[in-house]
């Protein structure tokens, strides 16, 4: 048996390039000839072979058109994916322009000679709330000048050096900063009380305050000029046995979202004191 199929083997392996042509050509002449008959039963194979032939090409047809539609689709995820990041950044963008700008429009209308700075490090001390930011000495800044936003106040210079300094931030419970509420002119100390509530204090108990009240630098510190915002009233807490109030206030500047400031300069500050002292 192995020797007759080592045999064959080689006889259909001897078979000449002619030979597989007539072969073919046969097959081929065969098919017409069958196809071209009007025989019921040749019609009937031909319907057959048609509907086989039709259904192969719609299979084929189907899985080409779902290979096309996962590639448009990944296509578009991909295009999509861009697109949001491309808007996130374009809308980063506004936002940042239109901060800069306020920032810029608010410089050029202050009457203070401002220096803005860039927040670069935040303090991780939990005793002092504290930011560095890029500016220092060489920018003629000195220890205690005011840190303000066109929103209002941010903290003073605690420290500073050749190019850098350290902010004490009003969330700081050593800060204390001499204000009045800007309609009624009553005069209290703005301070921190708590991680998340700032008051004023050495309220009398009698004073006119209202929930909504504007609260701004009264002049009287030696740091602060006068009439900066710094904060409105939104509760006013009473202590029967006391003869004062704490009020509770609303900062207008959120210290953990600042990334820009600006720096009052200190010789400028002295002016505005004696200017409001007069």
């Amino acid at each position: 048996m192995p020797k007759e199929f080592k045999v064959i083997d080689i006889q259909f392996f001897s078979i000449t390039r002619s030979e597989y042509l007539t072969f073919l050509v046969c097959i081929v002449l065969s098919l017409s000839l069958i196809f071209l008959n009007d025989n019921p039963q040749i019609n009937n194979l031909r319907a057959v072979v048609v509907d086989s032939w039709a259904h192969t090409l719609q299979v084929i047809s189907k899985y080409r058109s779902m290979a096309e539609m996962r590639e448009q689709l990944t296509k578009l995820r991909h295009r999509t994916s861009y697109l949001l990041l491309e808007n996130s950044q374009l809308r980063k963008a506004a936002l940042e322009n239109h901060r800069l700008r306020r920032m810029l429009d608010f410089k050029e209308t202050s009457r203070h000679k401002l220096v803005a700075a860039t927040v670069i490090a935040r303090d991780q001390d939990p005793v002092v709330r504290s930011v560095v930011i890029d500016v220092g000495e060489k920018d003629g800044l000195k220890k205690d000048d005011p840190v303000i936003l066109p929103a209002g106040i941010v903290g003073k210079l605690l420290r500073t050096g050749e190019s850098t300094s350290l902010v004490q931030l009003y969330t700081d419970h050593n800060f204390r900063l001499a204000c009045k509420i800007q309609r009624s002119r009553v005069n209290g100390l703005f301070q921190q009380k708590d991680s998340k509530t700032s008051v004023l204090t050495q309220i009398p108990k009698n004073a006119d305050i209202r929930v909504g009240d504007l609260v701004v630098t009264s002049g009287y510190s030696y740091i602060f000029p006068a009439e900066l915002q710094t904060a409105k009233v939104i509760d006013i807490k009473t202590d029967l046995p006391s003869l004062f109030k704490t009020v509770i206030v609303e900062p207008f500047v959120d210290v953990t979202k600042i990334e820009n400031v600006f720096v009052i300069k200190a010789e400028d500050s002295v002016e505005s004191r004696n200017s409001s002292a007069e």
